[in-house]
């Protein structure tokens, strides 16, 4: 049995203010993974979506700009891979499994 992923995206201009705007997103229209851009995260700043797991990769001079999310179902078989962090690009990368 083939199992397909409901994939959406979105550029937030500030994730933290939306998140809860996110999470009525993510549940009204059943996503398994969201990927984020312009998220103008630190790391100081945290988000939790329950039965999600968040991976950031914030602007390398720490400031609150630019910046990369990737928001996915826990049950997915997944793992982070390298992210890619420069002045000019931010990029967070998971592989995903959909194989039993």
């Amino acid at each position: 049995m083939a199992k397909f992923l409901r994939v959406a995206q979105w550029n937030a201009n500030g994730l933290h203010r939306h998140i809860e705007e996110i999470k009525i997103f993510l549940k009204y229209n059943y996503i398994d993974v969201l990927l984020i851009s312009e998220t103008h995260c630190t790391e100081r700043t945290y988000c939790h979506i329950p039965q999600y797991k968040i991976y950031n990769t914030n602007h390398p001079d720490a400031t609150a700009h630019a910046g990369t999310t990737l928001i996915i179902w826990q049950t997915i078989s997944h793992y982070e891979m390298s992210s890619f962090r420069k002045d000019f690009l931010q990029a967070t990368s998971v592989k995903v499994s959909l194989l039993p």
